[in-house]
C-alpha cells in the first residue's frame, strides 16, 4: 500500500483550496475582467464639436455646425465589477451603448452611482474597477462626458475614496472632469462647470456639476448627505463671473446625484395643481429621498436667474419632469440592473437636452413653455 497517496492527495486538495481562496482575494479586490473584450469592442463615433481646456480651467465644446446641443444624462448604472454581477454589468452597459447610439450627443453626463462595490452582490469592493469599466468604454466611443458622483460609488469597504476616482477620471482623454481653485474648501470631488459655446465661439450656456455628497449624520440617524453652503457660494461666485464677463445673463443648467428637497414641493404642487408647477412628463413610483439638509441652491437658483433645469438621479422609480417656480426640474431614467429596479424595463433609459442657439431647451422631445 502506498502510505504516500493520501498524503499527496491531501496536498492538491490544500493546493486547490488555497488556489480558491487567492482566487476570491483578487477578485475582491481587483474586480473582474470578463467584461473586458465586451468594452474593448465599443465603436467610435464621431460628433461635431471641438474640445478645449480654458484659461479658467474648466473644458468648453464647440459646435463645428449649427444644430442644436445634445447632452445625454445616463445614471445609476451601478456596475459592479465583480463576477458575481458580470450578466447584470452587461447588460447595463449594453443598454448605455444604445442609449448613446440612438441620440449621438455632444457630451454624456453621469449623474452618480456608476458603482455599486458591494461585495455580496458582485464578489468585488474595487469601485475603481467599475469606474474603469465605464471610462475604458467611453474613451472608446470617443463622445466627451462628465460624471459626478452618487452615496454608492463610495460604499463602505470599497477600495477607493473619492479624490482617487476623481484623480484616476481626470488621466482620461474625453472625460471632462476639472479641480476648481476652490477644491480645497468645496465639500466633495465633482463640482466644476463645463461651457458649451456656438459655431462662432459665443457661449451659449454652462452646465454646473455638483457633488451631493454621500451620507451624514442628522438626529442620530444616517442621512443622506446635501449640497453644502459653500458649494452655493462657488456656484453664486462663478455664474456672477461668467455673467460678468459675457455682459449679459448665460443660460445654465446644473447635475447632481440626490435630488433637492425641491423635488417634492415640485411633485406636490404638481398633484395639487398649484399655480407654481407645470407637468411635462413621468411618473413618482417611489418616496422622492431628497439631501438631507437644505445648503440654499434652489434658493440661490430663483435668485440669480440663469439656471433653467435641474437634473437629478438617485431613485431608480421616479423618472418625472416638471417645471416649479420657473425652473425644469427632471429626474433621469436609471439604468440599474443589479438592484431593486433590475427587472423593470420600463424604468430604463436615458435623457435628452437639447439646447438650442436661442437659448430655447427641450428635455426628451417635451419643448419647455
Amino acid at each position: 500500500m502506498n502510505k504516500r497517496k493520501p498524503l499527496l492527495m491531501g496536498l492538491s486538495a490544500m493546493g486547490v483550496a488555497s488556489a480558491g481562496i487567492y482566487q476570491f482575494v483578487e477578485n475582491v479586490y481587483q474586480g473582474s475582467r470578463f467584461l473586458m473584450p465586451y468594452i474593448k469592442k465599443a465603436e467610435y463615433i464621431n460628433i461635431n464639436s471641438n474640445v478645449r481646456l480654458e484659461e479658467d480651467g474648466y473644458y468648453s465644446i464647440t459646435k463645428t455646425d449649427d444644430k442644436p446641443f445634445r447632452v445625454l444624462q445616463i445614471t445609476d448604472l451601478h456596475i459592479g465589477g465583480g463576477y458575481l454581477s458580470r450578466h447584470e454589468d452587461m447588460q447595463a452597459l449594453s443598454i448605455m451603448i444604445r442609449a448613446i447610439k440612438s441620440t449621438s450627443p455632444d457630451l454624456i453626463v453621469l449623474t452618480g452611482d456608476l458603482a455599486c462595490p458591494v461585495a455580496r452582490l458582485t464578489l468585488s469592493r474595487n469601485n475603481l474597477h467599475s469606474y474603469r469599466m465605464i471610462a475604458e468604454l467611453l474613451e472608446n466611443i470617443g463622445i466627451p462626458y462628465a460624471v459626478v458622483f452618487g452615496n454608492h460609488d463610495t460604499a463602505k469597504n470599497s477600495t477607493h475614496n473619492r479624490r482617487e476616482l476623481a484623480q484616476y477620471l481626470m488621466t482620461k482623454e474625453h472625460c471632462l472632469m476639472a479641480e476648481t481653485q476652490d477644491t480645497e474648501v468645496l465639500t466633495g470631488f465633482s463640482n466644476y462647470i463645463i461651457k458649451l459655446r456656438d459655431k462662432s465661439g459665443k457661449l451659449n450656456s454652462v452646465l454646473f456639476m455638483f457633488d451631493s455628497n454621500e451620507y451624514m449624520v442628522k438626529d442620530r440617524k444616517r442621512v443622506y448627505d446635501y449640497i453644502h453652503e459653500e458649494q452655493v457660494q462657488w456656484y453664486e461666485r462663478e455664474t456672477r463671473r461668467i455673467n460678468e464677463q459675457e455682459g449679459r445673463q448665460v443660460l445654465s443648467f446644473a447635475y447632481m446625484h440626490i435630488p433637492l428637497e425641491e423635488y417634492r414641493e415640485a411633485w406636490n404642487a404638481v398633484i395639487n395643481a398649484e399655480k407654481s408647477a407645470i407637468y411635462y412628463y413621468g411618473s413618482r413610483d417611489e418616496k422622492i429621498s431628497c439631501q438631507g439638509a437644505n445648503g440654499g441652491l434652489f434658493d440661490k437658483i430663483l435668485e440669480l436667474k440663469s439656471t433653467k433645469g435641474i437634473f437629478c438621479g438617485h431613485d431608480h422609480l421616479n423618472d418625472f419632469s416638471v417645471e416649479y417656480k420657473g425652473v425644469r426640474m427632471t429626474y433621469g431614467q436609471s439604468i440599474d440592473c443589479l438592484l431593486y429596479a433590475k427587472n423593470l424595463s420600463e424604468h430604463k433609459g436615458a435623457t435628452l437636452l437639447k439646447i438650442h442657439k436661442n437659448g430655447d431647451f427641450e428635455i426628451k422631445g417635451k419643448k419647455h413653455r
